[in-house]
């Protein structure tokens, strides 16, 4: 004969309970594992290109002489000549290509070099800059295509006391002059063969 009886019923598993204390010990590590991810060394590349970009390739351009930045100039200077008439002095800023786009800046102070900041030790009543952003006194190789001084007196003008090349970096590129008093007009003409800015002094 055989016993029968009553089966009990299997009770439901209890998940088990996470403490206090325990739950901070896993949000403590949490934390510190994404600490750790935010300090996982990125290179600049990596940082740069966004995700989904095709980003194509640009031949760099030659670096200039003493450093590694691109140089976009498209015309060089390759000489700077000056010269006294009866009422005007002229200085001309020679180029080996076009001639490049350029702007003038004048006014009481002084030349200052792009690279250091430092003063140009010209002296003068008025100095006067012309400035482009498309030219270069060095070739794509970094060697100088204007192999004249950088700084250069005047004693034989009448009127412009000495120039200097203030700027060759990254395509700009800077020729400024200081002038005594007395100077009624400074005008400024672009020439060809070959391509030349032409500054002309006026005192009459």
């Amino acid at each position: 004969m055989s016993q029968t009886g009553t089966t009990t019923p299997a009770l439901p598993r209890r998940r088990p309970r996470i403490t206090r204390t325990a739950r901070t010990s896993i949000a403590t590590g949490a934390a510190g594992v994404l600490l750790a991810l935010a300090f996982v060394p990125v290179t600049a590349a990596q940082a740069a290109a966004p995700v989904g970009v095709l980003r194509t390739s640009v031949p760099a351009a030659a670096p200039m002489t003493g450093c590694n930045e691109p140089v976009p100039a498209a015309t060089y200077l390759t000489n700077i000549r000056t010269g006294r008439h009866p009422s005007f002095d002229r200085i001309v800023l020679d180029f080996s290509g076009r001639v490049p786009a350029y702007g003038s800046t004048g006014g009481p102070d002084q030349l200052v070099y792009c690279g250091s900041g430092q003063t140009v030790p010209l002296t003068g009543t008025k100095y006067t800059q012309i400035e482009s952003t498309d030219a270069a006194a060095h070739d794509e190789s970094g060697n100088p295509t204007y192999t004249g001084p950088r700084l250069v007196y005047t004693p034989h003008l009448a009127k412009v006391t000495g120039f200097a090349v203030t700027c060759d970096f990254e395509g700009h590129l800077n020729v400024g002059f200081a002038t005594k008093s007395g100077v009624r007009e400074i005008r400024t003409t672009t020439l060809t063969n070959p391509s030349r800015i032409v500054i002309d002094v006026r005192w009459a």
